[in-house]
This record gives structure tokens, sequence and C-alpha cells, in this order.
């Protein structure tokens, strides 16, 4: 491509035109990166709560924003676990805490060590035995296996990825991996050379060396390719530095990074060159060169050099890790048909004058190129504008950090489900000024973060009062109502919802029917998004109107365009209608003991999706009032939402509903065809199981 000389400058503007319209831009870029890091923040505020010994952190081009819609990069997830005091030498030691020293000797692979237990007597979890976590070498160390968290791949379901797990794919929802990683407090021998090492002009500077070495560093269990060793060695990952590198690059890096990702996804067979790798690649190019190199006009000749470095690091079989060179990337990684294959394209690439780039199929970027080397206008349908691009991005990223928020609620609300006994409201209460105390020690997204949570546990706390009251038949007092009010702005229409169910259980149609009007009212179907956070998400389909509402305000900013599932923990229950109540009991015994702690965890709950939960209340509150007509057309609006909504994610739940209301309107056969649609849906975990066999015994 370097030898385009004379059209140089013109292909790289328009080709840094075509990025910008795809999402390669500052904005899109940072939208991506505060999405990334609010996620990471809702992950952490309940974990800073409990004093939990693991922080959760995403990596890769998701938080780097160097990813597209068309790239659809993986989410990758690295638990840090904090059990162990993980040290370089004896001079760390710590008294009364598990040491693990790293050794690196003639056996272990540059950039990789073993981990040896300093205090072989420490106590194990309960699921593990010390044959599951140690073994001993052949000079007599007890030596930590790196195979230790296959135990909690296994237990949920995980297929092996490398050093990762992956959750069972599911419909709509990104890939993720998830790797569980040992902190190490201190930069380990190896990464500290980084810190004094020369570069051509500048970067990254002594104060950007400087923070990155505040980065924690990981030990991530997995052996090398050339060693020998199986089962013991722990690859050395500084990943948060690696990460804070990238936040100090500019545009035309992201451009030049997406570029060289794409090529070789269009053209390179896959999994070959990781994105690792390419990032790696312009961590060198960009220490080796001016900065005044990188410029818009420049990014062909820039792409070119990367290509270039990277041509040559196949060529050698040798991708020095940037912070420790030692590690060969691709050792062991690349065979000798694979080294002649992906040569011979490289190649071809870079002598292509930019022809290969006309062919990319991946967002349309061969066809939106030659569009602006012609100034064409846009011919084809299939070809979204640069504004439609930036609000499906920003559509997507809303969608998944509501989505997060739900899962981590639930993973709160679990102990309270598991034994609900042990637990009073007081703890919960306490439990909710237990994270308004944190204020002082967050950042402002992790403060964000923690209004999300908090906001949720108002509503869950004023539910549970209320439901307290009316076990012991008393009135449900005002400071129900309060906490109820309080977590009224966490989304459209589910904390509404609870309140309406408060004053429903109670007795109160009236105020039941004026919140119920309000919901219907401000709940703009062509713009709220349905999220759950129970496993089973179902496809993830595109609405406009959300789409456009999510690109127009703040990233993350989302609580007035999304409608959360309404749930109801067991010690809600005696708010919850009657009707509602049997999804506490979906599973049969021994259905419960096949289910997954962590996947299934929506199990425990009476869930289900807000709108059709709407309608289905507003038919309960007419029938009281005898209000026929209102009555009819609230249930002809909830047997419509099954058709007109494709985002439902409780569809047997709403199928439930739907027949117990055509029981009660003396219309078994439709009930009936409901409960068989339910289990259409769902097999099993099935309230309508229940349902069915009752019928069938009347």
């Amino acid at each position: 491509m370097s030898s385009v000389q004379p059209n140089l400058e013109h292909l790289s503007l328009r080709l840094s035109e075509v990025l910008d319209d795809i999402g390669v831009n500052d904005e899109m870029i940072q939208k991506r990166r505060k999405s990334t890091l609010f996620i990471e923040s809702v992950c952490n505020v309940l974990k800073l709560k409990n004093g939990s010994k693991e922080t959760t952190y995403l990596f890769g081009s998701q938080s780097e924003g160097t990813t597209t819609i068309g790239i659809n990069s993986d989410d990758d997830f690295l638990c840090g676990l904090h059990m162990f005091n993980v040290i370089n030498d004896w001079s760390d030691w710590k008294q009364g805490e598990n040491n693990l020293l790293m050794v690196r000797d003639e056996t272990t692979a540059p950039g990789y060590c073993l981990l040896q237990l300093l205090r072989p007597d420490i106590p194990l979890a309960a699921e593990h035995s010390p044959n599951d976590i140690f073994c001993k070498d052949n000079k007599g160390r007890v030596i930590m296996k790196n195979t230790t968290f296959h135990v909690v791949y296994n237990r949920h379901g995980m297929v092996p990825h490398g050093p990762a797990g992956m959750p069972p794919i599911q419909q709509g929802i990104r890939d993720t991996d998830i790797v569980f990683a040992l902190h190490c407090s201190v930069w380990p021998i190896e990464a500290r050379r980084w810190l004094t090492r020369e570069n051509v002009d500048g970067w990254p500077n002594v104060h950007l060396k400087s923070e990155s070495e505040n980065r924690q560093c990981f030990l991530v269990p997995v052996d090398s390719k050339i060693s020998g060793l199986v089962g013991v060695e722990w690859r050395i990952s500084t990943t948060l530095a690696e990460r804070h590198l990238m936040f100090s690059l500019n545009t035309i890096h992201m451009k030049c990074y997406v570029m060289m990702k794409v090529l070789l996804k269009s053209y390179v067979f896959k999994d070959v060159i990781s994105s690792y790798m390419c990032k790696t690649v312009l961590f060198h190019c960009v220490e080796n060169t001016m900065v005044d190199f990188w410029q818009e006009r420049n990014l062909i000749t820039c792409l070119d050099k990367m290509l270039c470095v990277l041509y040559n690091f196949i060529a050698h079989v040798q991708c020095p890790h940037f912070i420790i060179p030692e590690n060969n990337l691709m050792a062991g990684k690349i065979s000798p048909p694979q080294q002649r294959r992906l040569l011979e394209v490289l190649e071809r690439i870079i002598r292509s004058e930019g022809r290969m780039l006309l062919e990319i199929q991946v967002d349309n970027i061969g066809e939106r190129l030659r569009q602006k080397l012609n100034r064409l206008p846009v011919l084809y349908s299939h070809i979204r504008s640069r504004l439609e691009m930036h609000r499906i991005v920003s559509g997507d990223l809303s969608y998944n950090s509501a989505r997060i928020i739900m899962s981590s609620f639930n993973a709160y609300l679990r102990k309270y489900c598991d034994h609900p006994c042990e637990y009073t409201i007081k703890q919960i209460v306490s439990s909710y000024g237990d994270i308004r105390n944190l204020y002082l020690q967050l950042n402002n997204l992790q403060n964000k973060a923690a209004c999300y949570l908090l906001s949720c546990m108002c509503t869950t706390i004023g539910s549970m009062i209320a439901s307290y009251c009316i076990s012991i038949h008393r009135r449900i007092p005002n400071i129900a109502i309060e906490w109820l009010q309080s977590g009224l702005n966490t989304d459209v229409s589910s904390s509404c919802l609870k309140l309406a169910t408060v004053y429903y259980s109670a007795g109160n149609m009236n105020v039941t029917e004026d919140i119920l009007t309000r919901i219907d009212q401000r709940y703009d179907r062509n713009v709220v998004y349905p999220v759950c956070g129970c496993i089973d998400n179902g496809v993830w389909v595109h609405k406009e109107g959300f789409d456009i509402a999510a690109n127009n305000v703040q990233v993350n900013d989302f609580r007035h365009i999304v409608s959360y599932c309404v749930r109801f923990i067991y010690l809600e229950v005696n708010i919850v209608p009657l009707e509602l109540r049997q999804e506490f009991f979906r599973s049969s015994q021994e259905e419960i003991q096949r289910r997954d702690p962590i996947l299934d965890i929506w199990m425990n709950y009476a869930v289900v999706d807000s709108i059709p939960y709407m309608y289905f209340l507003q038919y309960k509150v007419y029938s009281s009032q005898g209000k026929n007509e209102e009555k009819l057309r609230a249930l002809q609006k909830l047997k419509n939402v099954m058709d007109e909504e494709p985002r439902i994610k409780h569809k047997e739940t709403v199928f439930n509903l739907l027949g117990q209301c055509m029981e009660q309107e003396n219309l078994p056969n439709d009930a009936f065809h409901y409960y068989e649609r339910s289990l259409q849906v769902r097999p099993q975990h099935n309230a309508a199981n229940f349902y069915r066999a009752r019928m069938l015994s009347i």
C-alpha cells in the first residue's frame, strides 16, 4: 500500500472518514470506554461492601473502544483474586497470610513462573482437596496448580477457552471469556526493566510508565507452549498497565489498530494472529516512531508500518511482549505452513496498493471506501449511515450496562433467597447503609453505579416491609411507601409496578389504578427497551427509538429509556398476586438438584416482564372494580403484547398469567392452551406443569 504515493493522502483521508462513519472516532471510543468502566464499577461496588477478595475487570477491545459492529469483539472479564500474598522474594513475606513465591528457574518460560506455597498448612475451601490445588515438584516444593479454577468452570458449565472459561452461548449476547487470575501487589522483576527502557520520541514517557507501574499485575493460570511444564505455570499479565497505555493513544492509533484487525479478520484464517498480538505490534510501532508520524493524512502509511512490523515478527516467529520482551507471544503458536500462508497474505496486502481495502466486507468498509473515493452517494440500503451506526452502538452500550446492573443485583439477592429465614429487614437495611457509607471511598463512576444499585435496594426494602406487615395483619406503614418512592427512578416501569403491587395487595384499587395509568402513559413502546438480568435474555433486537434516545444522552444515563423485569424474592411473597406466587415453586425437587447455582439464580424469584405485568394488574384492578369493558380491554392488550413485543424475556410466565385469567373468565380450553404454550417455551422449571396437572385432575 505504501506505493500509492500520489493518492496516499487522499486514500488516507477517505479511509479515516469511513472509520469515523462506523464508529471508530473519539466520541464513540470514549463512549465504549466509559460504558466498560461503568460496568466494572457495577460489578465491584457490592464486592467492596462485602469485603470481597475479588475484583472484576473488563479487558480487550470492548474496554479499549477498538471494536466495531462488524468485528463484534468478545467481552473479556478478568476476576482478580486477592486470596494469596503473591511475592517476588522472601522480603515481601507477610505474617498471617498465605504467601506464594514467584519461582523462575531453568524450567519456566520467559514471562511465566511457578507459585511455591510458603505456608503449606492453609485452610482449603470445602469443595477443594489439597490435590486439587497443590502438588510437589521434583525439588520437594509445594507448587500451586494452574488448574485450580477448573472446578469453578466445571461447576458452572463453562467451556474451557485457553485460561478462560466461556459460559454457555446465549442468543443475542456477545461471547464472554471469564478468566480467574491471582492478584500480584508488586510488579514482577521482569516487568520493571521496561520502566527504564528508552524510546524514540517520548512515548511512553516517564509519567505514563510510573502510572502504569501503579496498576496491578496478575498471574493467569496457563502453561506456556515451549517449557514442557504441564498444569503448573502461570503467565505474568500486565493487562491493566496495557489498558492505561491504550487510553493514552490518539484516535489515529486506534484507527490503525482497528484496520489491522479488520484486514486480518478478512484475509487471514481465524485465531492465528490474536488481537493481543496486533496491540503489541501497535505498541512497538508507536514507541519506535516520531509523534508527528501518526496523522490522519498519513493513515495508510501508518497502517503499512504496522503490517510490515507484523510481517517481520511472523518471519522470525518472534513477537516480543511489550513490557516483558523476553516473552515471545508467538512461541509455539505458529506452524511452518501457517507461517508461509501468513507471510504470503501480508505481502499481498502490503503490495496491493490499497486495492484489498476495497474488498473488505466487515462493516461494508470496501463499499464505503469506494463511494468516498468516487464521491458517490450511498446507494445501498444495507449500508447504514454514520448516524445510524452511532445510534446502534449507543443502544447496545446502554442495553448491556442496564443488563449488567440487573444481573449484579440478582446475584446480590441470592443469599436472601437461599436462606430467607436467616435474614431480616434490618440486616438488608444495614447492607444499604454500608453501601451509602462507601461513597467517600468511591470514584465518580463507582458512585454512579452505587446510585443505580441503591435505587434497586430501596424498592426491594419497601416491598419487603410491606410484605412483612401484611403477614402479621398490620396496615402497610408510611416508611414502606417512602422506601418504594425512593426507588422510583430506577427505570421507567418496574419500580413503579412494585409500588402499584403493594397498593394492590393492600386492597387500595383506586391508587393502584392511578399508578398503572401513569406507567402506561409514560411507557413509550417505540423508545423504552425491556431489559432482563436473568440468564435467558433472548435475542437482542435493535429498536430505533431506543437507539436514538441512547445516542442523545450521556453514556450510562439510561434510566428513563429502559424497563426492567418485575422481580419478587420470597421475603416479598405476601404482596405478590396469587396468580404469580406459584412461580416461586416452578421447579420440582429433581429439577432443583439440576439447577446451576449462578446461571439459574432467577429461578428463585417470581419474575415477569413489566409491560405484560402492567396489563395483568390492570385486568385484576378493573375486575375488582366491576369495570367490565376496561377489564376486557386490558386482557386483550395482555394477549396482544406477546405478538407485538419480540423482546419479552419471561414468555412462559406471561402465558401462565394468561392461562389463569382465562380460568377466571371461565374459559378452561383457552386456559389449557396457554399453559401448553408456556411449556413449549420452557418444558422444565415451569409452574405451568402445576397448572396443567391441576386442570387435568378436576
